[in-house]
């Protein structure tokens, strides 16, 4: 279950260890134990004056008055159960328009995560998003199909854009590509440990567009956009 302490700030439990990540500071980090507790009363009773949070003060966790709790009604995602690209596809001709969407978005989200914070290349996706789609829909098997399809198309084209690939600014730029066609996915930015790793896929509903259902699962959700 993803929980956060304010707005930039989630974390996750994963073999009883609790993994963050810090959006406006770009960053993944881990507390001592003692600070583990602490996180965890602090949400359990923001309000309460006994519990202790000076350790959360000074480093910066939490504000020198206590917070409101952070909203987390609108953040979710669905256990994955279905991967696009481990679906059986028809080889259909991919257009022009997708092959130059699929190469300015992920030029444009690799500069953008060079240049501005993580925190402030979420918001503006979302921002983009919203616009641009709309969360109720009528038709649910027919919108899955054309987030199949046109994920699937992005995948084809992908590989020939010449940056390296990269699991989040490939799936940033998945969630613009289908944005700008009405269809509303969800990045999802996920965690696993012995070692330490990170990952981020799109995903909508239990439909998993641009990883297998294995990677996926290997992971736990840390953030979801």
């Amino acid at each position: 279950m993803i929980r956060h302490l304010n707005t930039n700030i989630s974390f996750c439990e994963l073999d009883g260890q609790l993994f963050f990540l810090d959006i406006q500071s770009d960053r993944y980090f881990r507390l001592s134990r003692a600070l583990e507790r602490s996180v965890l009363s602090y949400l359990e009773a923001p309000e309460d004056p006994s519990v202790d949070i000076s350790g959360l003060i000074k480093h910066n966790l939490v504000p020198p008055t206590k917070a409101v709790r952070y909203d987390e009604s609108a953040v979710g995602i669905a256990l994955p159960s279905e991967s696009a690209i481990e679906m059986p596809s028809p080889d259909k001709r991919v257009s022009f328009d997708v092959v130059r969407d699929v190469f300015v978005m992920v030029a444009m989200m690799r500069w953008q995560l060079k240049v501005r914070r993580l925190k402030h290349v979420l918001q503006a996706l979302s921002d983009y998003r919203n616009r641009r789609t709309s969360l109720l829909v009528h038709d649910q098997a027919r919108l899955r199909q054309h987030l199949s399809e046109a994920a699937i198309a992005f995948n084809r084209v992908r590989p020939y854009v010449p940056i390296e690939m990269s699991c989040l600014i490939d799936s940033l730029s998945m969630v613009r590509f289908l944005a700008k066609r009405g269809l509303h996915a969800q990045l999802v930015m996920g965690v696993s440990c012995d070692p330490f790793s990170a990952h981020a896929w799109v995903q909508h509903g239990p439909l998993v567009l641009n990883e297998t259902i294995g990677m996926v699962q290997a992971h736990v959700p840390i953030r979801v956009i």
